[in-house]
């Protein structure tokens, strides 16, 4: 009887014996992948989130530079070229900027239906990949 007892006791663990089991091991493996996983989708949605930051940010300074350089040039000259000077932005059109590896779109409108007041409107549009066209508007006034 002795030897009977004998072949029991190797299945069971001793009570000094310490570890992890088998279904624990794997229970933690499965969380820390759910984990990195998550992290792994936080990241690319942070990554994207910077893209669109900048190319909002390049593109509200290349409205601001237009309206610059209409203010610099005056209210008479406000979206052309004034006579023996230079405008980079003008009101004919829209014009292709580049800048950061990205091409933007820029248009530059003048409405000037209210009486010794120019309201400056540029549009600039842009290519963001799978997130597909964006654009942005800045208005400002010019008085005489």
């Amino acid at each position: 009887m002795h030897s009977f007892v004998g072949r029991f006791s190797i299945l069971r663990p001793a009570a000094n014996q310490r570890g992890f089991t088998l279904i624990e091991t794997f229970t933690a493996i499965v969380i820390l992948t759910i984990g990195l996983f998550g992290t792994a989708a936080l990241t690319t949605g942070v990554v994207r989130g910077n893209l669109a930051a900048r190319n909002l940010t390049t593109a509200t300074a290349i409205a601001q530079s237009c309206f610059e350089e209409n203010r610099r040039v005056g209210y008479a000259s406000a979206g052309a070229v004034p006579a023996g000077g230079t405008n980079s932005c003008l009101a004919t059109g829209p014009t292709t900027v580049s800048l950061g590896g990205l091409s933007f779109g820029r248009n530059l409108t003048i409405d000037t239906s209210v009486a010794n007041i120019k309201t400056l409107t540029v549009v600039v549009s842009w290519a963001e990949g799978a997130a597909g066209t964006k654009s942005m508007t800045l208005k400002t006034i010019l008085a005489s």
